[in-house]
């Protein structure tokens, strides 16, 4: 029954051309009909929402880990991918860091992806601006984990920023020629979007793994969701 009532409603809402084969009096009757099975059974209604939202949060997730203007480290075929949206003066994003570092050193089977979200002051906008218009010079991570070392109760000046990228190799010049690329800026509003889709008030840092959000540095949080990450691969992989 429920199969048949899909047919029909694809007939009358998705499929126009095709609902002109009933006059008025059939079209009525139909949607009675539809109206009064889901009436009697909501439940219906329910699977096909439950549904709809799956689809969009996998549609979501495949998007937001995809993206090839981010930088990520790890192996592109990972069976986990931890995706953090973090800005460079936030506290708790600066006490992430080092389990984000030694994620990256210890598990080949993770992919960081890494999402510059600057929602704190001026300096982080700056500094996130510095980071993405470097990385074409191949010195992302030296300059992210510089720029998450610098202390935050020493201003991230400007001057700050480019001593740091010198430090680390990068050509300041080109780096400040680069800093106001419509790209960048297209990338930073894109971020702040996915942002506000997984929160209505979000936080840094916002992690997410393989689709499942976690707010802040909830270390045992993260822990707890890591394993059940690995587990569920696992459980993929055996059923290859």
């Amino acid at each position: 029954m429920a199969r048949a009532l899909i047919a029909l409603l694809v007939l009358l809402f998705a499929a126009p051309a095709s609902a002109q084969t009933f006059n008025g009096q059939q079209q009525a009757e139909i949607r009675a009909i539809v109206r009064e099975y889901l009436v009697n059974n909501p439940d219906v209604l329910r699977e096909a929402i439950d549904s709809l939202q799956a689809r969009t949060d996998a549609d979501r997730w495949r998007t937001i880990k995809s993206d090839p203007r981010d930088f990520s480290i790890g192996p592109a075929d990972a069976p986990i991918t931890i995706v953090e949206f973090y800005d460079y003066r936030c506290g708790f994003c600066h006490a992430a860091q080092q389990w984000v570092m030694d994620l990256q050193r210890s598990r080949r089977d993770v992919r960081i992806v890494l999402k510059e979200f600057p929602i704190l002051t001026p300096q982080s906008m700056e500094a996130a601006r510095a980071a993405l218009a470097a990385a074409p010079q191949g010195r992302y991570w030296q300059f992210h984990t510089a720029l998450m070392a610098h202390p935050l109760d020493q201003e991230l000046s400007s001057d700050a920023i480019d001593r740091i990228a010198r430090s680390v190799g990068i050509d300041v010049p080109r780096m400040r020629r680069a800093m106001g690329s419509e790209d960048i800026t297209r990338l930073l509003e894109d971020n702040r979007g996915h942002a506000l889709d997984l929160s209505p008030n979000p936080a840094t840092p916002l992690f997410m793994i393989n689709g499942e959000i976690v707010q802040g540095f909830n270390q045992e949080q993260l822990e707890r969701r890591l394993r059940e990450a690995t587990q569920e691969a696992r459980q993929r992989q055996a059923r290859r």
